[in-house]
């Protein structure tokens, strides 16, 4: 296996060694501090789950990791099933790795401000196990519900 070199990517690596990263006050994106995690996952497209289903995997992913389901929803601080399929998490460095063996999991990657000046991570809330949308988090498509070719047909 590549550790180094041409073809490497610390993306790719099943183990990386993040000891030799950055310190992290040399990290130039805002935010980024190793204890908030982006964490997105791989769902079918055929069917597609809702939503719902989405984030109960979410929940149902991180309680692998945490312990308990309560535990998981105090961590969770985001979630997106639109522009992409992933949560945020506020856990260790330690704990990420163990959240990328889980099934489904594409990727984990520390995190950095959506909206620097509001120290804001992007996606829709998730507080006390609720979601709570956010209309710059929401497609357009979600905004205008039913296309007006959909609208036709009836």
């Amino acid at each position: 296996m590549k550790t180094s070199g041409s073809g490497y990517s610390p993306l790719n690596d099943p183990s990386p060694n993040w000891s030799n990263r950055p310190p992290k006050e040399t990290i130039l994106l805002d935010g980024c501090d190793y204890e908030h995690w982006l964490i997105v996952l791989e769902f079918p497209n055929d069917p597609k789950p809702s939503d719902e289903e989405m984030i109960a995997t979410y929940v149902k992913t991180l309680t692998a990791v945490v312990g308990s389901e309560e535990e998981a929803k105090k961590k969770i601080y985001s979630v997106c099933t639109t522009t992409y399929t992933g949560f945020g998490a506020l856990i260790s460095e330690e704990l990420s790795y163990k959240v990328k063996a889980q099934p489904g999991v594409l990727w984990v990657l520390p995190d950095s401000y959506h909206d620097v000046p509001n120290k804001d991570y992007g996606g829709d809330l998730f507080i006390d196990g609720k979601v709570i949308r956010r209309p710059q988090y929401t497609s357009p498509q979600q905004r205008q519900g039913p296309s007006l070719r959909s609208r036709r047909r009836g």
